[in-house]
């Protein structure tokens, strides 16, 4: 236990290597001088060395980068293709990377790539997962969106090594080098009309799931059932179990006792390690992986076994193959999930529940009471009915859907016999229309963002209120304090400038209700208005009353269809020329907008300008106006002496004018940009100029920005974004 709290302190406590290496020398200095209980000198050497262990492991796992200098010319990168992802105009492969920049990566070195390749060389080449290939392409690291309030992919993306991404064109070298030998696993399910189903039930893999039955399944809460977990371990140990003593029993008078009790076994454990490779490694099927090892090899030399036990050597094992596992949701979710079942037990057993089917819904209960605040941290949000919809899908699931699914993919592996498919596929058919039926009149519940530390008070509070009914006196009266809080409309002007790349959306709030300034860029099947814009104003609890749209450009128009499916199309109050606005939309705010005059000569020049004025705060947003249409503003007194200024046209060289730079002198400037950008913005001219006028600037990509305005005054400042040492942009 004090290797796995070392292993917590390194990861999120110590942000600093020189700080963390200071402390380490102070405490082993201070530990050899005074400590004299052995218990306690191995108890705090343990807790040392588990904090060292993810540096070591960083440096010889994660540490492989490409110079500055590698990023500003063509490279060539071998590896294996593990994931190919089609959209409409190309294809996205990921790869893992065993050779790039002339550099031969470590076997131990965990480096991955996406290329995105155009459609016509994808079907020229026709690579498939696990072909090795060879490309030479410019690559850029890749930048999460970082918002406040939502998923951080930056940690996600560490943890799984996605580090560049490049983009293959005709003049691009590609090749494939080997061809991967086809995969029975890859082809299981196929030839059902529903094998998005089995590749999602049998191995986690939803990437073909249809959008509509993902939400279905997060609005229900069973999202659960399609990441493989304990669930699926046992399904597959019971099922290989019996299934090898059935066969033994067929031949047991070839066989000795001792085989027909040891064999099953065995079989069983070698059918989930082999399951266990083929869902990728996931966290919680290597824990659930661990415990049935354990249990199993206590039977098999007759030891006592506790479950308590088990999960603690399966968190240090989970732990010792990659401490930085505790950056994986997953992780939190399965190793929480089981210690509530225990608890759960634990109590059936001293309460004297002996229904099987009481039992069942109270193990229920308390796994979704318990999992419900690491949603809501995670998920900014919780499913409400997923108690109810749990007591009836996880027993169709286990007892039913996936042994049934197993049956089906083992014939047709084993004999060629594809029929059964035809025989379930009407059966899946029955279970998809009412998982999309129900799940459309449930809607997903989001919650206002909540710290780690209440995260952890609530979890507690619960495991101790199922112990103890009496430490509610002392529990709930400070959940209530701090979720009250948390559920407070902010009384003040917010003004977020969210992270949305090269494109722009603005959110301009106050005691709950909402303006909208642009929506953001939409790339084929991706949409910002409904990744980040919906969720923030959900998160928010914020009600979006008006919208401005500045110009029918992609990176600022690009979710309008988004926002008439959502139902918001009749807030549209300004688009582009149409736009005359002079109102008080939310309290003791100005909204004034200038609009562009008839004779604009481009779409960015006939940008809707809109002034937004509180007190004496001033916020100027301009859309992608250039030279021409900043001129045209300098006769308009009131966007003299600017507090905060988004910069015209993301800071392109084609706007910001020393003109309109003399007339607005605005003491903050927001650009926003997409990190890594092609076009280099913002420019260096611009950022030159908004400088020698003293201006101080903040540019998205380094995540979104956020203004609070008070009667005293206002403050700028990045979204709260917690740094990592081991995290390099």
């Amino acid at each position: 236990m004090c290797f796995v709290v070392g292993c917590i302190l390194s990861l999120f406590f110590f942000n600093t290597l020189v700080f963390f290496s200071t402390i380490i020398l102070v405490v082993l200095v201070i530990v050899a001088i005074t400590t004299k209980n052995t218990a306690k000198f191995y108890a705090i050497i343990t807790l040392l060395v588990g904090a060292s262990y993810p540096i070591l492991y960083y440096h010889c796992v994660y540490s492989s980068n490409l110079s500055y200098d590698e990023l500003q010319q063509k490279q060539v990168l071998h590896g294996v293709i593990e994931q190919i992802d089609n959209y409409q105009f190309n294809d996205r492969l990921i790869v893992k990377t065993t050779k790039i920049a002339n550099t031969d990566l470590k076997p131990y070195a965990l480096m991955r790539a996406q290329v995105y390749i155009s459609r016509a060389i994808n079907t020229q080449y026709s690579p498939k997962v696990g072909d090795t290939i060879s490309i030479r392409a410019k690559f850029k690291p890749i930048k999460p969106r970082l918002n406040e309030g939502l998923f951080d992919r930056r940690l996600h993306n560490f943890y799984v090594g996605l580090k560049y991404k490049g983009s293959v064109s005709k003049t691009d070298d590609f090749a494939v080098l080997t061809r991967a030998a086809p995969s029975h696993i890859t082809n299981l399910g196929s030839l059902s009309r529903y094998s998005w189903l089995y590749r999602g039930v049998l191995f986690g893999d939803t990437r073909a799931m249809p959008a509509n039955i993902k939400s279905a399944v997060r609005n229900l809460g069973i999202a659960h059932l399609f990441a493989v977990s304990g669930l699926h371990m046992a399904i597959v140990f019971g099922f290989s179990f019996w299934l090898g003593k059935l066969a033994l029993l067929l031949v047991s008078k070839f066989a000795s006792h001792n085989t027909l009790r040891i064999t099953p076994y065995f079989i069983a454990i070698a059918a989930c390690a082999t399951y266990l490779h083929a869902a990728d490694y996931a966290t919680s099927a290597i824990r659930a992986f661990i415990m049935i090892a354990l249990v199993c090899l206590c039977l098999l030399v007759n030891r006592s076994y506790t479950s308590k036990r088990a999960l603690l050597c399966a968190l240090l094992l989970v732990i010792l193959v990659n401490p930085f596992v505790l950056l994986s949701a997953g992780f939190y979710f399965s190793f929480i999930a089981v210690t509530s079942i225990l608890v759960a037990l634990d109590l059936t057993n001293k309460r004297r529940i002996s229904s099987p089917l009481y039992q069942l819904a109270f193990i229920q209960l308390v796994i979704s009471i318990t999992l419900a605040p690491l949603t809501v941290f995670f998920f900014n949000g919780t499913s409400v009915f997923s108690v109810f919809v749990n007591l009836i899908v996880i027993p169709l699931f286990s007892f039913f859907v996936m042994p049934l699914m197993l049956c089906v993919v083992l014939v047709d592996y084993a004999f060629s016999f594809s029929t059964p498919y035809r025989w379930l596929d009407a059966l899946l058919k029955l279970l998809i229309k009412y998982i999309e039926r129900i799940g459309e009149h449930i809607t997903w519940h989001y919650v206002p963002q909540i710290s780690w530390q209440l995260i952890m008070l609530t979890i507690a509070a619960v495991l101790l209120l199922l112990y103890y009914y009496r430490s509610a006196l002392l529990t709930l009266p400070i959940l209530v304090f701090y979720y009250a809080h948390a559920l407070n409309k902010e009384p003040n002007l917010t003004i977020r400038i969210l992270d949305v790349g090269h494109g722009l959306s603005v959110i301009i709030s106050k005691q709950g209700e909402a303006v909208l300034y642009d929506l953001g860029a939409r790339y084929q099947d991706f949409s910002y208005f409904n990744h980040l814009v919906l969720p923030t104003l959900a998160i928010n609890r914020l009600n979006l009353i008006k919208t401005v749209i500045s110009h029918d450009d992609n990176d600022h128009s690009g979710g309008l269809t988004d926002l008439r499916h959502a139902g918001y199309f009749s807030t549209i109050s300004g688009f582009e020329k149409a736009c005359n606005i002079n109102a008080n939309w939310l309290e003791n705010v100005r909204f004034k907008s200038f609009a562009a005059p008839l004779t604009a000569h481009s779409d960015n020049n006939s940008s809707c300008v809109l002034l937004i004025t509180s007190g004496k705060f001033k916020l100027l947003l301009t859309g992608d106006i250039e030279a021409e249409r900043e001129n045209m503003l300098l006769s308009e007194p009131s966007i003299q002496n600017i507090d905060v200024l988004i910069s015209p046209h993301h800071g392109s060289n084609s706007s910001s004018t020393e003109g309109f730079i003399n007339k607005t002198q605005p003491r903050w400037v927001i650009h926003s940009v997409n990190a890594y950008n092609r076009w280099r913005l913002p420019s260096l001219a611009v950022v030159t100029r908004y400088a020698e006028y003293g201006s101080k600037q903040l540019a998205t990509s380094r995540g979104a920005v956020k203004i609070v305005v008070t009667s005293s005054g206002y403050t700028v400042s990045y979204a709260k974004q917690q740094n990592y040492w081991f995290l390099v942009d």
